[in-house]
């Protein structure tokens, strides 16, 4: 990641002796219940892109953590047409990770004072670099179109 042009451009910016910590969050819907198949989630990960990405995708190595679990359930709004349950979804899904990454607004602005390994203590600023999904997270994050059918808000 570190290769990248944001990560140049976004370090530019910040004040001098203060480093970026890209955040990166993943999520992938994931099956709650297998027999009675109504519910379902989303975990909410997060990992840093200061870490290396061999050592990011080990679960061995603890280079990601949970932070939230986004549930869904398919009851919702069952008087409510298809559309219309599909723009409620989404804009739970999009409330909710408002909710999540409030934490990181003040921190990714003003910086935070972080121990690195070598003892020191650096100012670094948090800030949400990727959003790593599949396709259907994909269109349910950037309103897109799946299969065909636009599932943008209302």
């Amino acid at each position: 990641m570190w290769t990248g042009d944001w990560w140049h451009t976004v370090q530019d910016l910040l004040p001098e002796g203060t480093t970026v910590a890209p955040v990166i969050i993943s999520t992938d819907k994931t099956q709650l219940m297998q027999f009675s198949g109504n519910k379902s989630a989303y975990p909410v990960y997060l990992t840093l892109g200061n870490i290396p990405h061999a050592l990011r995708r080990k679960p061995s190595q603890q280079a990601c953590i949970l932070i939230a679990y986004l549930l869904v359930s398919k009851t919702v709004g069952e008087e409510l047409t298809k559309k219309q349950k599909s723009s409620r979804i989404q804009q739970l899904f999009h409330d909710s990770m408002h909710i999540v990454l409030e934490p990181l607004k003040q921190p990714g602005k003003k910086g935070m004072e972080v121990v690195f390994g070598d003892g020191r203590v650096h100012m670094v600023h948090p800030i949400l670099a990727c959003y790593v999904t599949d396709y259907p997270e994909q269109c349910l994050v950037g309103e897109e179109v799946e299969g065909g059918v636009h599932r943008g808000r209302q």
